[in-house]
């Protein structure tokens, strides 16, 4: 009992900023509709068991481990399907927290975790990850690890178990999504451009890292083929060139999306620190933010493609050391008094920018999410619904699943030119791109889809 009073007055300031991370992380997955993913992944995988998520990968919404997981917590005894799948992450986050505190207080200091902690948790793809049912909040636990054994190793702790917990940690976040193999590269990079006598060490841990990967992704391989992991249908390649010249507009809207902070602002504030870094002649930090920002922009352009920004969720952590490290002297001088209210005055700011960012971020892809929702409503139900392969679909069926409708049917029919005028549904979903209808007049219409009822 002494040692838990101990840690509450010694982190008191850190337990405030889980507290309220965690409130809001809560809040965001009761109130907030369902995304697409989210339904894909409950749909495709979850509901169908362990079995079907561990063969099965038509499409990269299968985020493998987190989808193991999002089955144990389906079986809690709790109504409401959406908050049992998305109390995964909302631990996931809370885990997330103590383990980059963790790393903080190891290798920094307790004032400069608090600074870390209260950016980080605030920041735009932060709090969206703190709660939806998506791997990319586990992808961003699993790289604190590593990163934690990362400098564990680069400052001369060389013992085996390091390397294996490094290993382990790289296997389950690749277990996770492939492009973890982003962070693997770029944090083994550094360890051997540190300890240059540790190359075939790493060589070894990399060699084991694949080899049990592709150990526990062979019942999908088996099942779908290799190019189901290793290619993504939803990302088109480029040129080299294309790719190259894509690479500056890429970064900084990417920069952009994962904190949800103008990149100018976050590129203004970087380039300084970058400086102060250079100017104090701390190579080995140097070499750290170098090599982990240029790495996954020399691995993008050698593939050819522009990823998704959230597969870079976990640079955010890279971008805050880049940012703190050269004011870490005067970090350790703050007082507590001081930083308590910063720091939760920070937490609420960033928590007022996500609530104006949530709306545009979560309809921009064809106004799936929170548009989608307040229809979905009113046209649910045991009915016969018709679409013309227009994502609602899943939306839609999970709404129907979760509030217990069992008498519903779909007709499906993927990008055929089509008109409600013909149609015998009680609701008919048809994309813009494809709509003839001439004499109906759609009950609900959004800039990609019309929604038409037979009544």
């Amino acid at each position: 009992m002494k040692q838990v009073n101990h840690y509450i007055q010694n982190h008191f300031l850190f337990l405030w900023l889980v507290l309220i991370a965690t409130i809001a992380s809560v809040n965001y997955a009761l109130t907030l509709p369902v995304s697409f993913d989210e339904a894909c992944t409950y749909i495709l995988f979850t509901r169908e068991g362990l079995a079907e998520t561990v063969t099965n990968y038509p499409a990269p919404n299968n985020h493998v481990f987190y989808s193991i997981l999002t089955s144990i917590s389906n079986n809690l005894p709790l109504g409401n399907i959406l908050f049992k799948i998305r109390l995964t992450s909302i631990f996931i986050n809370i885990i997330s927290l103590l383990a980059l505190y963790k790393f903080a207080i190891t290798f920094f200091s307790r004032n400069f975790g608090l600074l870390l902690v209260g950016l980080y948790s605030g920041l735009f793809l932060t709090v969206y990850y703190s709660y939806m049912a998506r791997g990319y909040g586990l992808v961003a636990l699993l790289f604190i690890a590593c990163l934690h054994y990362t400098f564990k190793i680069s400052n001369g702790d060389e013992r085996r178990k390091n390397f294996l917990l490094f290993g382990l940690f790289s296997v389950l976040g690749l277990y996770t999504i492939p492009t973890f193999i982003y962070p693997i590269i770029s944090l083994s990079a550094y360890i051997i451009f540190v300890k240059r006598h540790l190359f075939w060490a790493q060589v070894k841990v990399g060699f084991g890292i694949f080899l049990t990967s592709m150990l526990l992704y062979s019942p999908i391989i088996y099942n779908c083929g290799l190019s189901s992991i290793i290619s993504n249908p939803y990302v088109k390649p480029m040129g080299f060139i294309p790719t190259l010249k894509s690479m500056p507009t890429y970064s900084l809207f990417a920069i952009q999306e994962i904190t949800g902070i103008h990149w100018l602002i976050v590129i203004s504030i970087c380039s300084l620190s970058l400086y102060l870094i250079w100017k104090s002649k701390e190579k080995k930090t140097l070499l750290f933010v170098l090599v982990m920002i240029f790495t996954p922009l020399i691995l993008i352009t050698i593939q050819r493609v522009n990823p998704y920004a959230r597969v870079f969720n976990y640079c955010s952590i890279v971008l805050l050391l880049l940012v703190l490290i050269p004011y870490k002297t005067a970090i350790d001088k703050l007082k507590l008094r001081f930083m308590f209210p910063f720091l939760l005055g920070i937490q609420f700011v960033f928590l007022f920018n996500f609530e104006t960012k949530i709306l545009a971020y979560e309809d921009k892809d064809w106004a799936l999410n929170i548009t989608s929702d307040k229809i979905i409503k009113k046209i649910q139900g045991n009915h016969h619904y018709y679409t013309n392969g227009n994502l609602i679909f899943y939306n839609l069926k999970f709404d129907l699943i979760s509030k217990g409708f069992t008498n519903y049917k779909f007709e499906e029919e993927k990008g055929k030119n089509v008109s409600a005028d013909t149609l015998q549904y009680d609701y008919s979903i048809i994309g813009l791109d494809f709509d003839k209808t001439t004499i109906k007049k759609p009950v609900y219409k959004t800039k990609y889809y019309n929604v038409y009822s037979e009544n």
